[in-house]
């Protein structure tokens, strides 16, 4: 019994490890096949979206001295070269509000509504309720469980009374962090915030409007160690320090989309003229040139294929040149806060083990004139310097120094963010999905580009005057042109390599921006072109009132100019002699 009884212990203690090691191997297979199952569901991308106001491409790129200095080597550096270029990037409507609304819902202004910055139909009041402001990116990525976060200017007329108080949070964001009449007063210092649905402020001191100067401003040493100890208010680096807070808040489990809006460098209205930089960046561009030349159609000399408006513009006084000079050189300085905000976010999302999962997009609301056309200040208009704009990514799969020359829009950026994120959206989109660009280069499509106007005499006031008493005494007595780009209706259409503007009083405008891309010859009346222009004409018919995926429709082939179509002509023919000739000679 002892020896049987010793004889069996071993039998079922190997039993239980038995047991034992298959639960292990079954438990081991099922982590396995969990983490096989998260493998194959990698996290859905992260989105940061930084949107300027006012910005021109050439800001962008701007250089001054030598050696340079560059006005933006972080943005060109960190995310253009670590990503693509979209080297012809427009916007549909070059004013503030449309132009941002675009954006949010990747529709065109004659679809959702907001037509102009001027409440209530237009600006944030206009967005409020409208369907635009429940049906956009925010609403749509927040359904899909991303966090949404906002930073900075919001749209024109937020906080503005009687229409707005400031308090309220538009549908979609988790985070709300939003300038107040931003659009009314622009101002770097004293500016209030709406903080997830609390009003704080004012951050700094916004001094007095009679002298048009700054209580207090940032010490050189902001943000980074001020010397005099005291807070660093200056609105640029106020916005990067939340966008910063927003990342860190964020569960490093939960995707998120979050949209940076800076004021800058929308001019403040203050002395000098252009916006305030801050403090550690003044001067850095004095004396910097003016983006464009004489011969690039700066103070334009002869203006007889232009609209009429323009025709009656008289020429800039040296005045005016020196003024927008200073505008032009405090908006370089301005960018140089929002270059370094971007470092710091780009660091923080290293530090967070986020880069490589994240898409940073860098872009504009709309351009700005510096004297092309004999335009000085605003937008409004569908010319190269107020539709033209910065557009860079960066993010999984993009190739790092890659470029497209494709022609895109505003309205693209919101399918383009579903189609990563693998969200839906629950109502049409004009705009189409920049994917397939971003992983061949190379393509090209015929997809035309739109542009609408329907701004107001309203949506123009002070929006882009200098305060120093206007520019010159012609502002006072309100000269139609050269000082300030006019509020025009109007609509246009960009395709391949043709600019086709019509006018309501019956004035055309087409440009072949390949051979002129400063838009100096307007060759609508030139017969040769004729053929480009009747076919664009009828394009834009087919445009103007497109909804959904008939906006983003392919159009037919360009037709050939009349020169080019008689030597297509006389080449076929010429081939057509020698093969006749060959086939007599093989009939020998």
């Amino acid at each position: 019994m002892h020896r049987l009884a010793q004889s069996r212990l071993p039998h079922r203690a190997r039993l239980s490890l038995a047991a034992g090691v298959l639960g292990l191997l079954c438990l081991l297979a099922a982590i396995w096949q969990r983490a096989d199952a998260t493998a194959a569901e990698p996290q859905p991308p992260s989105f940061l979206v930084i949107q300027t106001d006012d910005q021109t491409l050439e800001s962008l790129y701007a250089t001054f001295r030598q050696p340079a200095i560059r006005a933006m080597p972080n943005t060109v550096d960190l995310i253009g070269k670590r990503g693509m270029t979209f080297s012809r990037y427009y916007v549909s409507y070059p004013l503030c509000c449309p132009s941002r609304v675009s954006l949010l819902t990747g529709r065109y202004a004659h679809n959702h509504g907001v037509r102009g910055n001027i409440q209530p139909n237009g600006g944030y009041t206009g967005f409020a309720f409208r369907a635009a402001a429940q049906h956009n990116i925010a609403t749509w990525l927040q359904a899909a469980g991303y966090r949404t976060i906002h930073v900075g200017k919001a749209l024109n007329g937020y906080g503005d009374e009687p229409y707005d108080n400031g308090t309220s949070v538009p549908p979609g964001w988790n985070a709300w962090h939003s300038v107040l009449k931003a659009d009314t007063n622009h101002y770097f210092y004293g500016y209030s915030l709406n903080n997830n649905g609390t009003v704080e402020g004012p951050f700094g001191d916004s001094g007095s409007w009679e002298t048009r100067e700054y209580g207090v401003r940032d010490d050189l040493g902001c943000p980074y160690a001020p010397l005099n100890g005291l807070p660093c208010f200056y609105e640029t680096d106020t916005l990067t320090n939340y966008a910063i807070q927003g990342l860190q808040e964020t569960s490093p489990e939960q995707p998120f989309y979050l949209q940076l809006d800076y004021t800058a460098p929308h001019g403040d209205f203050r002395r000098p003229a252009g916006p305030e930089p801050a403090p550690r960046h003044y001067d850095w561009f004095k004396g910097a040139p003016m983006p464009h030349s004489r011969s690039e159609g700066f103070a334009e000399g002869n203006v007889a294929d232009k609209p009429s408006f323009i025709r009656g513009s008289e020429y800039l006084t040296l005045g005016e040149i020196h003024t927008y000079r200073i505008y032009w050189n405090k908006q370089l300085e301005a960018l140089r806060a929002i270059d370094d905000g971007v470092k710091l976010l780009m660091d923080t999302l290293g530090s967070q083990h986020r880069l490589r999962n994240t898409y940073v997009i860098f872009t504009s609301d709309n351009g700005f004139f510096f004297g092309e056309h004999r335009l000085i200040g605003g937008k409004f208009l569908a010319y190269e310097p107020a539709t033209h704009l910065p557009f860079l990514i960066r993010g999984p799969r993009i190739r790092p120094g890659s470029e497209s020359g494709e022609l895109v829009q505003n309205i693209d950026l919101v399918p383009t963010v579903l189609e990563l994120s693998g969200a839906t959206a629950d109502k049409s989109i004009d705009g189409r999905s920049l994917v397939p660009f971003l992983r061949d280069p190379e393509l090209r499509t015929l997809r035309p580009l739109l542009y609408e106007s329907f701004v107001e005499t309203s949506d123009v006031t002070e929006n882009g005057a200098i305060v120093e008493r206007g520019p010159s005494a012609r502002a006072s007595r309100g000269a139609s042109a050269s000082i300030l780009a006019p509020p025009k209706d109007y609509e246009g259409i960009r395709l391949g390599q043709y600019k086709y503007i019509a006018w309501p009083n019956g004035e055309k405008e087409l440009y072949d921006l390949e051979k002129d891309p400063n838009e100096l010859n307007n060759i609508v009346r030139i017969p040769n072109y004729f053929p480009i222009r009747n076919y664009l004409h009828r394009e834009l018919r087919d445009l103007e009132n497109c909804v959904g995926r008939g906006c983003h429709e392919e159009a037919s082939e360009i037709p050939l100019t009349r020169k080019e179509r008689q030597a297509e002509i006389r080449r076929k023919k010429r081939e057509l002699r020698e093969n006749r000739k060959e086939q007599k000679e093989q009939k020998r």
